[in-house]
């Protein structure tokens, strides 16, 4: 299921406001008065994403009758990652969707932003379904997401999805984060596997460590002398959390521990005057096959 659709019949009524919240947000859609208002006999229709959350205020007088459908893809025909590109194209563009583009644009031509290139982080604004891959989303992207993912891809660029775990080892002081462009299941792993150091599980099925705090990262053990920076233009979100439980020890008392997965989309770019020049995610697990544990540092020493 991916949104609602609301079809208010012109019954007379008076209240039986629609009030729609989503990402911090309120809007309110009076259907009796613009029924009123309009100089013909019609119906009102909105169309809403479903993680949209929706509240009707009290009916004062009349009667309101609607009629809601809830949406949902066809399961077998939702396009996987190669298609998504295609898929996308014929989504309605949002109000504010060339606003942004011509704006990250903009930024890009600016020799001043991120002179040396880097990687920009983008916290999904939307749930999506996922049970045993992410694969499948690209072709479920939606309203601002699906925003970002094109108007990256127009310019040239490679979005991609990936689970960011976020751990913070007993003998640090903050979180580590780790990203990896599948789901990690670490039901199967115990506390004898590197003391369960969850950064170095994740690494070495071709995760790639990321900068929560450069003062924090250890400098022995993992040896993550140069953890990929991520500038987070929108903020992380838990909407798509992907909760793994696992054994544990504090001391010598086992138990159970929860590590959380958060989906996000990245896009790396090259530095002022180069943009294109980024690592894609082909170099990213080809340079992963050759140099194994090293891949994050020495990948970004080249780079």
């Amino acid at each position: 299921m991916f949104g609602s659709l609301i079809i208010v019949f012109p019954t007379p009524h008076e209240g039986g406001t629609l009030l729609l919240r989503n990402g911090g947000h309120t809007w309110s859609f009076d259907h009796g008065k613009e029924l009123t208002a309009a100089h013909e006999s019609s119906i009102g229709y909105l169309a809403v994403l479903y993680d949209t959350e929706h509240e009707v205020s009290p009916v004062i007088s009349g009667h309101r009758v609607t009629l809601t459908y809830n949406l949902y893809f066809d399961e077998h025909n939702v396009p996987g990652k190669d298609l998504a590109s295609e898929h996308l194209k014929h989504i309605t563009p949002l109000p504010n969707e060339r606003t942004f583009r011509e704006a990250f644009e903009a930024s890009l031509e600016d020799p001043e932003f991120l002179v040396d290139g880097g990687t920009l982080g983008f916290g999904l604004r939307h749930v999506y379904p996922i049970k045993d891959d992410i694969k499948h989303v690209y072709g479920l992207l939606k309203g601002s997401d699906a925003a970002v993912y094109r108007s990256a891809q127009a310019l040239g660029f490679e979005p991609i999805l990936y689970v960011l775990y976020e751990w913070q080892p007993p003998w640090m002081k903050s979180a580590e984060g780790v990203l990896i462009d599948r789901l990690i299941d670490f039901d199967g792993y115990s506390p004898e596997d590197w003391g369960l150091d969850i950064t170095k599980i994740v690494r070495m099925k071709g995760g790639i460590v990321v900068c929560q705090d450069p003062d924090s990262y250890r400098n022995e053990r993992g040896a993550y002398d140069k953890p990929e920076k991520v500038e987070w233009i929108t903020p992380k979100t838990t909407f798509n959390d992907q909760k793994n439980k696992f054994l544990s020890t504090m001391g010598n008392e086992p138990g159970m521990d929860i590590i959380y997965g958060n989906m996000c989309l990245v896009l790396r770019i090259g530095k002022a005057g180069e943009r294109l020049a980024y690592p894609t995610s082909a170099r990213l697990k080809q340079v992963w096959k050759k140099e194994g544990n090293k891949k994050p540092s020495a990948f970004w020493r080249r780079y």
